[in-house]
């Protein structure tokens, strides 16, 4: 049965196969001239072994190559992540961000250019109209003259005709509180007037408060008529306005005026909120918190990496080489400490958060440059990936192997060897999973 495992670099397994049959009845064939005429054992299919410390052990050995392959490729992943010429990587990015949200808050999706600085200056807010009753005992019957009959006419033109009875239709009196709450439901019930009413309670009394649904002067609302219960509700208690602000870029200031809090910066769409009166700088540039979160998922995966070479440095000798590689220093101790980075007494990496975060406000494109730039500290960690991920998946385990021969399991163990050459270079490396699985199908 043939079965084609497809990816990147697709490899038809037969084809594979046989190529790995080929070259053991070479590798047989130089055995016996080599002999000159003495037996060699056939090279044949691994048996399957069910039981027993072998299957264990086999089952170990193969576990730790599932890990170390892995292990190279996540170390590779969040070294690329901080690499600067990687498109998606966190310093290819662009993130707004305030000095200061009480005054002015910015949209997170908007993706100005890399290193737009803008001041902003709020001499007054946005607001809504607002027109508010005097208040009135809640539970007390309303009097004689509190019926109602006003009209709410909106900046757009629209009117709403309001009338409310103090008396129930079967003659029954009606408190003040039911009063004002039949009149909010009328004005909330006309679609498009652009104002909304409540009733708003305090300490036992009520008020009916009418506000316009938008922002700005033009967006106002006029109130006459017979107010009864709702006396006072007629005059404006917060008038409609427009905000006022100052945009500073590029040296050049403007002075601008907008209905809405909702605001347009840097020739953009609504890209920032304004919260308050005061000053702010808005700035674009990388999201220090996508670069922190960058190093310490680099410090994690190199460490776990570094611990489970330390870990299986016995297994053999390409293991053991590959530990010494990767617990050498990946920069000097200045360049280290320079971004937060230091190693700790057992030798593993460490991340100070405080001072990476301060290297990036205090020298960002130095930062920058020692963790992605060329030579730089990622750049480093993934040579040392690469050159782990191509090393001969024989040598990291040949003590296992050495260990665990016998004339019994001699045909096991060629097999492994012979592979393990096969896969010792070019685009059958470990670095290639499908070879690996050659391996996993070979020995189990």
């Amino acid at each position: 049965m043939s079965m084609r495992v497809s990816g990147n670099n697709s490899y038809n397994y037969e084809n594979m196969y046989q190529m790995m049959r080929t070259l053991q009845a070479s590798q047989t064939a130089r055995a016996s001239r080599m002999n000159q005429g003495q037996a060699v054992a056939p090279i044949n299919r691994v048996p399957r072994v069910s039981s027993g410390s072998n299957a264990v052990q086999y089952s170990d050995t193969l576990k730790y190559v599932q890990a170390y392959g892995k292990g190279m490729a996540d170390v590779k992943l969040s070294a690329s992540r901080l690499q600067s010429g990687n498109r998606s990587g966190v310093f290819a990015g662009v993130s707004m961000s305030s000095s200061d949200d009480s005054v002015a808050k910015v949209d997170q999706a908007f993706r100005p250019r890399q290193g737009t600085d803008i001041g902003v200056e709020v001499q007054s807010l946005a607001q809504a109209q607002q027109n508010r009753s005097q208040a009135v005992a809640s539970g007390e019957k309303a009097s004689a003259d509190s019926s109602m009959d006003f009209e709410v006419a909106a900046a757009n033109g629209r009117k709403l005709r309001v009338n409310v009875s103090n008396t129930t239709a079967e003659g029954a009196q009606k408190t003040n509180e039911q009063m004002l709450e039949e009149a909010a439901q009328q004005i909330n019930s006309s679609r498009g007037l652009g104002v909304q009413a409540s009733v708003v309670k305090e300490d036992g009394k009520v008020s009916l408060v009418m506000n316009s649904e938008k922002t700005g002067k033009s967006n106002g609302f006029a109130v006459q008529g017979n107010m009864g219960a709702a006396a006072g509700a007629e005059t404006a208690a917060v008038q409609g306005q427009n905000a006022q602000y100052t945009v500073t870029q590029n040296g050049r200031s403007t002075n601008r005026e907008s209905e809405s809090n909702q605001i347009s910066l840097d020739d953009g769409g609504r890209e920032a909120t304004l919260t308050g009166t005061g000053s702010a700088q808005v700035k674009a540039g990388t999201d220090t918190d996508e670069v922190v979160s960058a190093v310490k998922d680099l410090v994690d995966s190199y460490n776990n990496a570094t611990d489970l070479l330390k870990s299986n440095s016995g297994r053999g000798r390409g293991t053991q080489l590959q530990y010494e590689s990767f617990r050498r220093d990946i920069a000097d101790e200045k360049t280290l400490k320079a971004v937060g980075l230091s190693y700790d007494k057992s030798g593993r990496l460490q991340m100070d958060e405080t001072a990476l975060r301060k290297a990036l406000q205090d020298d960002f494109e130095g930062t920058k440059e020692i963790l992605g730039g060329q030579h730089g500290i990622a750049d480093r960690v993934t040579q040392r990936a690469d050159t782990a991920a191509a090393a001969s998946s024989g040598s990291l385990v040949d003590q296992d192997i050495s260990m665990r021969t016998d004339r019994s399991q001699e045909s096991v163990f060629s097999s492994f060897r012979y592979l393990a050459n096969f896969a010792g270079s070019g685009p059958y490396s470990l670095g290639n999973y499908y070879t690996v699985g050659l391996m996993l199908n070979t020995l189990v």
